[in-house]
């Protein structure tokens, strides 16, 4: 009877099995399906393009407008890059460009900046973190992804572009003609201050950024540097790797960096220290609306795994998701959304951004270099950093 009865369990088992088989490879045909019948449709819509539409229109490029609409269409952060595009893309990740200087992206659905780059034409013409840029050349960005407007504002050195900016509380557009230049991006800059203290800037996270730091590091260490001051203002993030090695630098080994998650649960991966850290002494960090991105998870890994450390200057962009880049066959590219990134205490910052330990605001329509006098963010982050020293040295 036993027997039986397993027997009879078994064959149930076994069916439900082959019925749950069943309706997984049916779902994937249907899926299959309706995927055959949306690439009939879109080629339906091309050849009566081709057929009706004014002018000729080749058929790379009706296939690249559709791409870009798709990526367009799914948030503010991926797009469709041409092989031209994505070529820049990767050079810029070394540290050189031709344009105007400033880091853009999409906000409120307006091509918005996100920071400018220090002795740059956009910074000297005094663009600032939150500019919207409605126009460009005298026609309007509306509906512009960020590597279209980018494109538009790039160009050779000496030739102008004149953009209308409108700024937070202002009624009116602001009209600036700025001059393209070589723009090169020193990733890090460093000054003594006071002698026991140390001041390093990271613009944007290159390849090199995380070897040039440690470097650095190693050098105020041989030269008894008590305290550091770590500006991450207008650092509008660059590489994950690179995020993720700075932070290293800091952090004791096996620390929570970051931890990425994608669509599904298993999606997620985790990033911990794998390094004993370069520098173990005070730090204290400074932020504004212009850091972004990889700077974010640098602030976060720091302030959440350093109780010790403190931030100062503003809340910081809020952009927490991570892209990556995926090549296609003619040398163009997908940049694609494909995680959020989480913070080691769990928060994903994106759309709300890290608020600092100390509020410090920065004088309107000033043009003030890090570091230099003026700096009001600047000296209350030095401040701070002596009263850290004068403490651990008690």
């Amino acid at each position: 009877m036993k027997k039986k009865m397993f027997l009879t369990a078994a064959g149930i088992i076994a069916i439900a099995v082959i019925i749950g088989g069943d309706a997984r490879v049916s779902q994937a045909r249907r899926q299959e399906e309706e995927i055959y019948r949306n690439i009939e449709l879109f080629i339906d819509a091309m050849k009566i393009v081709q057929n009706q539409y004014i002018e000729p229109v080749e058929n790379k490029e009706l296939v690249y407008g559709a791409m870009k609409g798709m990526l367009n269409s799914l948030d503010p952060y991926s797009s469709f890059l041409e092989p031209d595009l994505t070529q820049e893309l990767h050079i810029e990740t070394k540290g050189e460009f031709h344009g105007v200087g400033m880091e853009i992206g999409l906000k409120d659905e307006v091509i918005t900046v996100i920071s400018p780059i220090e002795e740059t034409p956009a910074w000297n013409a005094g663009i600032k973190s939150g500019d919207k840029i409605i126009e460009i050349d005298g026609a309007s960005t509306k509906g512009f992804t960020t590597f279209e407007a980018a494109q538009k504002l790039r160009g050779k050195k000496g030739t102008e572009v004149t953009i209308s900016i409108l700024r937070a509380g202002a009624a009116e557009l602001k009209k600036i003609t700025l001059v393209r230049d070589v723009i090169k991006v020193k990733s890090i800059r460093e000054k003594d201050i006071d002698g026991n203290l140390a001041y390093v800037r990271i613009r944007d996270f290159q390849e090199r950024t995380a070897a040039d730091l440690s470097s650095m590091l190693q050098s105020l260490n041989k030269r008894s540097v008590e305290g550091l001051v770590l500006d991450l203002r207008n650092n509008p993030g660059g590489l994950l790797s690179s995020a993720i090695e700075v932070s290293e630098l800091f952090l004791p080994r096996g620390k929570l960096i970051v931890y990425t998650q994608g669509r599904e649960e298993s999606d997620r991966n985790t990033f911990n220290s794998r390094k004993t850290p370069v520098w173990t002494k005070p730090v204290v960090l400074i932020t504004n609306e212009g850091s972004a991105s990889a700077s974010e998870i640098v602030v976060g890994a720091l302030k959440d795994n350093l109780k010790e450390t403190t931030s100062v200057g503003e809340k910081s962009f809020g952009k927490g998701s991570v892209q990556n880049l995926i090549p296609l066959k003619d040398g163009s590219s997908l940049k694609l959304t494909i995680a959020h990134y989480y913070t080691p205490s769990g928060v994903c910052i994106e759309g709300k951004g890290i608020e600092p330990d100390i509020k410090i605001k920065m004088p309107e329509d000033s043009i003030i270099l890090p570091g230099d006098p003026g700096d009001l963010q600047f000296e209350k982050a030095v401040e701070v950093l002596k009263e850290k020293v004068l403490n651990n040295n008690v």
